[in-house]
């Protein structure tokens, strides 16, 4: 096997919104998920935030509108008959203008959703487009940085999903020397086949992170679990994944039958922690897990003072 490098990853902050991740050079209009000044295409310093183009354009929308008010205003005045209703025109148009610019204020959020929502729509294709350049420019670099490879497919990764994607991040994570410190994934990385190097990922995620192992990560193991018993350290790695699931009740309870056929592999903190939860809720539906769990106290831990009944 090949020795694991050591890596810094820069910290990764997640957005709040995926679209937030997302720029367009207001130039030639292409989008692209990775940070810069200049667009890659082009070569102009002209990225801009699609939420901050949108509100440019839903800007740009509402002066239009004012305009319109104030050309109608001034021709209403143009053709005025008499000073009288020169007076009216000009007094209507400027009444018509101030309750249009309250009505933008008051209105400008929910135009700027509406803009973005049509930007986004009208543009998916590029979008689409811009995504897949900067998924081929972050496997042009791989053989000089997998790090900074790997960095930009965590930020692509944001928008554009699937299992291409998936795999080429999983298979630079089996280079890397994984600390527990550092930004690890879990769920955005899983597959919807069999992958070798996803299990070893998640048993180093299990013993690093047991935080992180949740639903969809445990159906991924037991679904696949016959071909990673089949893997080197397939059993140990199992014993992981089961340990990081006793830290809840209620993975405990719905996995339980899979917890059961890897308690005797659990370390003595794992076993102790499903030891408690089991002696705190006696009366649940543990499906055979309690009987197992009695059974490997007695064999492992009958002396030991820490699995007296709680």
């Amino acid at each position: 096997m090949a020795k694991k490098k050591p890596v810094v990853l820069r910290p990764f902050n997640a957005p709040r919104y995926s679209f937030d991740k997302l720029h367009v050079c207001k130039r030639c209009g292409t989008f692209t998920a990775l940070s810069g000044e200049r667009c890659k295409h082009c070569g102009r310093a002209a990225l801009v935030t699609v939420e901050g183009r949108a509100a440019s354009l839903a800007g740009r929308r509402m002066a239009a509108a004012l305009l319109a008010g104030a050309l109608l205003t001034l021709a209403s005045a143009y053709f005025a008959a008499s000073g009288a209703q020169l007076a009216l025109c000009l007094s209507g148009g400027l009444v018509l203008l101030l309750a249009l610019v309250a009505a933008q204020r008051k209105s400008r959020a929910t135009e700027n959703l509406r803009a973005l929502d049509e930007l986004l729509g009208r543009h998916i294709g590029a979008i689409r487009q811009g995504l897949e350049s900067n998924r081929q420019e972050a496997v042009s670099v791989l053989r000089e940085n997998d790090t900074l490879a790997y960095e930009k497919l965590r930020e692509i990764a944001v928008l554009l999903r699937g299992d291409r994607i998936a795999r080429q991040r999983v298979a630079l994570l089996h280079g890397f020397r994984l600390r527990k410190d550092m930004d690890l994934e879990m769920e955005q990385l899983l597959l919807k086949d069999f992958e070798p190097l996803l299990a070893e990922y998640i048993g180093e995620v299990a013993r690093l992170r047991r935080d992180l192992i949740k639903d969809r990560t445990l159906r991924y193991v037991q679904r696949y679990e016959a071909q990673i018993l089949e893997m080197k350290d397939g059993a140990s790695l199992l014993a992981a994944v089961a340990g990081s699931a006793v830290r809840m009740k209620r993975y405990a309870l719905l996995y339980s039958a899979f917890i059961g056929r890897y308690a005797h592999l659990l370390p003595r903190d794992r076993f102790l922690r499903l030891h408690q939860l089991i002696c705190a809720y006696p009366h649940e539906a543990w499906n055979g897990l309690d009987v197992r769990a009695k059974e490997i106290r007695a064999a492992k831990y009958r002396w030991d003072p820490d699995f007296g009944q709680v």
